[in-house]
């Protein structure tokens, strides 16, 4: 496998096709936007590309090529070159602009010349390079560029972290790099609409040139080629595939005029990358150079007598700052643990514990819990963690309940900026800190055997863990004063920690906990969709006219686009698509798409639940442990993952189902909590909308109600197909909904979805006042909130761009909605958690999916459990209208729900 060449190489020359990089992070990443509406994604990840080279090879010698903005030489030979690209949106241009700032902000000698492509830069400067005798790495994905990998020139993405040699290539392609630009003209390149040869795709190019090397030999034995047809498109194209090989060929003897010592990479100027920073509003130490190693003092406690000799030391702090290394699943394994006192603001030294077992086997789980325990489970003195989930999670697993949680650094960055991903603390101490912590979870896979039940390692490897530990300590004590005066700034400090790090606790004994699962329903069920499959299969198969493989998304392509001839919708870079939401629009032409998306939701549900749930189950504890999110989704909602147990449908006769196999112990029942159009009623309370108002208070049909105004009958006149239509309408209001996205979703015009919804508006006269006071706060304040103060900052609502706008607009006006439907939840959880433990009872919360909360109950609990979660839930947050909460019962999920 081929490698780079040493970080700081002094032969080594890095040569970044940066342009490429900008187009992969703009179409990758997420919309993102500074407060005055400037988008910024495609510049933060380029950034973040750029800054991940230089802390990993330190490149002696470094520059960049740009695209030019005026057409190369190929437009002149092919006036089609590119010509199916659409021109580049307003806003990639004006993040490339930015890009090319910070290119001059870090130093890097840019090459750029108008008419001229990067990679004929990139080809010319590797060209001089290996004149010079320097080797070379390309940092590219683009594969025209694998044409210049030789024995001293590597391809390197540092995306998907590869690297191409001469034998990547050969791997990848089936050729040598010298015979890439051959391929390329034989294949041809739809992304530049360069032609090729038809019927040669790349199984049959690499034929060609293993028999016969390049394009010139291909041509020179072409009576030799047996396919006729094969041989007849050769000789047919034989323009075309020398034009291609023109196209695709690399100009690398531009005369570049390069001052070489411009190439030696000596640092950024800080200043200047300072203000393009806080310009973009990148949270950023002003200095922007590649992250420091923290610097640490730790002592590793592996015996009992320094682990009680370590307790007293920690008795006199102000505070405890808590890091674990290890697995957190149920039932839990503790490896390690890194402890250190937090006094006036300064951390003392680290204790990193080791445990279950000690390396000398004179320490483990037991005596950590009982010299430790007492001091940890202490309510009066605070502890600070990077995730306090985790880290009860871990500590559970000894045995140990940690009380006078203070500062949850996951949370605390979440609440701050809920749009932002990366709130683990790596990513936190990078950010904020500008420190580079070590990875936990590449030095826990080295430490831990295959059972995760122990370490593997010797002292020396605990040294590293007690590192790692030490470093995490010391980020959480550097973060936590920062990012505590920022909540406190943001009014965000009841939230943080009356709700969001109270839940924590709630979801880590969730997942501690589990829930049943009937295996032979999910096996029989299984079976039974397999043998479904099986016959709408054999229905796509007729209505098309021809057996072709469903899950083949070129040749279905080709049987609804060329066969069927149903209108495209839209394209990829390189076909027609066939997604769901145009199988959906097509539908409306035939029927074979209607099959093929109710195919897709059948394999999906198998593949997903009946196949892979029985494989999720802890061995040791009979149950499915799913992990909940909870800073993640933007309005503050929870999500669930390893498995996701909100995703699935319960309008989906299958999907109902699966919920079937999720069981109770053994004799005992689950309690289904649903509250009933809680963000209706939400809305009700903060439109002060007299109509939703009047019919929440006298316990009125919300939806016939609506029925009656969209449609113009009396109440008596509204049928059940009138009140679903109207269902649809009142939740498309609350999330923001088009026209154009509400007519497709109930078949009918644009004309009738905008009736409807002026219909709904002029009913309820008070929403739509309030929406757009939302909006117009949120356009002079620059951010949302909710009934309990999450803050939710909305960047595009200034954007020139008005798509990004209007969007925007639509988040602001369905936040306090959603958002606070999110926040009765959460206190509803801590309700019903510290009821169930106030009163003793045995019973247990499982699960929370949307608006609903699923617990397992003893016969006996019954009765007084279903009032008691009412009595939560119902009064969880004071409204204006009354919270409704439906109540079921079953020997399963699905029974109960």
């Amino acid at each position: 496998m081929s490698q780079l060449p040493a970080p700081g190489d002094e032969r080594t020359l890095y040569v970044l096709d940066v342009s490429g990089y900008v187009f992969r992070a703009y179409h990758a990443l997420p919309d993102l936007a500074n407060s005055k509406g400037e988008p910024t994604h495609a510049v933060f990840g380029t950034l973040n590309m750029l800054r991940k080279l230089l802390a990993q090879q330190t490149p002696a010698y470094l520059a960049v090529a740009m695209d030019s903005k005026l057409p190369s030489f190929r437009h002149t030979l092919y006036e089609q070159y590119k010509a199916n690209r659409p021109p580049a949106p307003a806003d990639l241009s004006q993040q490339m602009a930015r890009v090319r700032q910070i290119i001059t902000a870090y130093r890097i000698c840019c090459l750029e010349h108008e008419g001229v492509e990067a990679d004929d830069l990139i080809a010319s400067l590797v060209r001089e390079a290996r004149r010079r005798d320097l080797q070379v790495v390309i940092v590219s994905a683009d594969k025209d560029l694998l044409q210049l990998v030789d024995k001293e020139v590597w391809m390197y993405d540092t995306m998907r972290e590869r690297v191409f040699g001469m034998e990547e290539v050969k791997a990848k392609l089936g050729i040598t790099s010298a015979q890439v630009r051959d391929y390329l003209a034989l294949t041809g390149d739809a992304s530049d609409n360069i032609p090729g040869v038809p019927k040669v795709g790349p199984k049959t190019a690499v034929s060609l040139l293993e028999q016969w090397k390049n394009l010139d030999g291909i041509y020179a034995h072409i009576g030799q080629i047996k396919r006729s047809a094969l041989r007849a498109s050769l000789i047919a194209h034989r323009s075309d595939a020398y034009l291609s090989y023109q196209l695709v060929g690399l100009k690398d003897e531009l005369p570049l005029e390069l001052d070489w010592a411009s190439l030696r990479y000596n640092g950024p100027d800080a200043d200047a990358l300072a203000t393009l920073f806080k310009e973009l509003e990148f949270s950023r130490p002003s200095e922007a150079v590649p992250p420091s190693p923290v610097s640490v003092d730790s002592e590793h406690v592996t015996t009992v007598a320094r682990l009680r000799a370590s307790a007293e030391e920690l008795r006199g702090a102000e505070a405890l700052l808590i890091a674990t290394l290890g697995t957190a699943g149920a039932p839990g394994t503790l490896f390690a643990m890194g402890v250190a006192p937090f006094v006036a603001g300064t951390v003392g030294a680290v204790k990193a514990i080791a445990m279950t077992p000690a390396f000398d086997g004179s320490m483990g789980g037991q005596e950590v819990r009982e010299v430790l325990g007492p001091l940890l489970e202490d309510v009066a003195v605070p502890k600070y963690s990077a995730s306090v989930k985790h880290d009860s999670l871990a500590l559970a697993s000894i045995g140990i309940a940690p009380r006078g949680w203070a500062f949850d650094a996951m949370l605390a960055s979440y609440v701050l900026e809920p749009d932002r991903r990366g709130h683990d603390l790596a990513s936190l101490a990078e950010r904020h800190l500008n420190l580079a912590l070590r990875d936990d979870r590449a030095l826990l896979q080295s430490l831990v055997s295959e059972r995760q039940t122990s370490l593997a390692g010797d002292a020396q490897d605990f040294g590293a863990a007690a590192q790692t530990l030490a470093e995490r300590v010391t980020a959480i004590a550097q973060l936590a004063p920062r990012l505590i005066d920022r909540i406190a700034q943001a009014e965000l400090t009841g939230l943080l920690s009356d709700v969001e790090i109270p839940l924590a606790l709630v979801l880590a004994d969730l997942e501690r906990t589990g829930i049943g699962l009937d295996t032979d329903h999910l096996d029989t069920l299984s079976k039974e969709v397999n043998a479904q499959l099986g016959v709408l299969e054999a229905k796509c198969h007729e209505l098309a006219g021809q057996v072709f493989n469903l899950n083949a998304p070129r040749k279905l392509e080709a049987i609804l686009f060329d066969h069927l001839k149903l209108p495209v919708i839209k394209r990829t870079k390189t076909a027609r698509s066939t997604d769901h939401s145009v199988l959906e629009q097509l539908a409306i032409e035939h029927p074979l798409p209607a099959v093929i998306l109710e195919h897709r939701t059948l394999a999906k549900l198998k593949s997903t639940y009946l196949d892979a749930l029985p494989k999720q189950i802890n061995p040791q504890t009979g149950r499915i442990h799913t992990c909940f999110n909870q800073a993640v989704a933007a309005t503050g909602r929870l999500s669930s993952s390893d498995p996701n147990l909100q995703n699935i449908p319960i309008r989906n006769a299958v999907g109902r189902r699966i919920r079937e196999a999720f069981v109770p112990q053994s004799g005992w029942w689950l309690l289904s909590a649903d509250y009933s159009q809680i963000e209706l009623r939400i809305l009700a309370h903060l439109s002060q909308d007299p109509e939703l108002l009047q019919a929440y208070r006298t316990r009125q049909d919300v939806h016939a109600r609506t029925a009656e105004a969209i449609f113009g009958v009396s109440p008596e006149a509204v049928t059940a197909p009138m009140r679903a239509q109207a269902k649809t309408v009142n939740f498309a209001v609350i999330y923001g909904q088009t026209d154009f996205a509400l007519s497709r979703h109930l078949k009918i015009t644009r004309a009738q979805a905008k009736n409807y919804i002026e219909a709904f508006f002029l009913k309820y006269a008070g929403v739509k006042q309030f929406m757009e006071q939302v909006v117009e706060h949120t356009r002079a304040h620059g951010y949302v909130r909710t009934l309990l103060g999450r803050r939710r900052p909305i960047a595009d609502i200034q954007s020139s761009n008005r798509n990004l706008r209007m969007q925007a607009e639509r988040i602001a006006a369905n936040t306090p909605i959603q958002g606070s439907a999110a926040d009765v939840m959460k206190v509803a959880m801590l309700r019903i958690h510290d009821a169930l433990r106030e009163q003793d009872k045995q019973s247990r919360m499982l699960l929370t999916v949307h608006d609903e909360i699923v617990l397992e109950v003893p016969e006996q609990e019954k009765n007084p459990v279903e009032t008691l979660v009412k009595e939560a839930m119902e009064n969880a947050v004071p409204l204006s209208v009354p919270l409704k909460v439906e109540v079921g019962f079953g020997r399963n999920w699905g029974e109960a729900h």
